[in-house]
């Protein structure tokens, strides 16, 4: 039976959306985590730098929040252009988000403008944006381990 609102509309949930909208939001859920680890980690040997990489895990993890909210807010079965205007959407907020955050951070946290926390900050949102292609490899390994 092919897929038309009317299927979906009485269906109580579809088994694709909440999936993705769910994956989305463990990887962004993985990020949360990665960022406060790092920084727990670093934490004993110094309280800048712990802050330093808690502030870029915590940009790229609210960025990426905004996009996993935004991008799988249309229903499945809505039109293919309904579906990519909400990823174009998101991906502009994600990029206005992490913009404004980096430059609220530079403009009021004078650690920040200091060239080596300047680096590292930039630094731990890369790692922790790296969670969106690591988390999956290693879930389904996980997963394919516990089977």
């Amino acid at each position: 039976m092919p897929l038309t609102n009317r299927n979906l509309s009485s269906r109580a949930q579809s088994p694709v959306e909440p999936r993705g909208r769910a994956f989305a939001m463990e990887i962004v859920a993985a990020q949360v985590v990665v960022s406060l680890g790092s920084s727990l980690l670093t934490l004993p040997f110094s309280m800048q730098v712990a802050i330093v990489i808690l502030s870029g895990g915590m940009i790229c993890s609210l960025a990426n929040f905004w996009l996993a909210i935004v991008a799988f807010r249309p229903a499945l079965g809505k039109p293919p252009r309904e579906m990519l205007a909400a990823f174009y959407l998101g991906e502009i907020g994600k990029f206005v988000i992490t913009a404004l955050l980096f430059l609220i951070a530079f403009k009021y946290v004078a650690l920040f403008r200091q060239a080596k926390y300047a680096l590292l900050i930039f630094v731990a949102y890369a790692v922790v944006q790296s969670t969106v292609w690591v988390y999956p490899l290693v879930r389904s390994r996980l997963l394919k381990s516990a089977r």
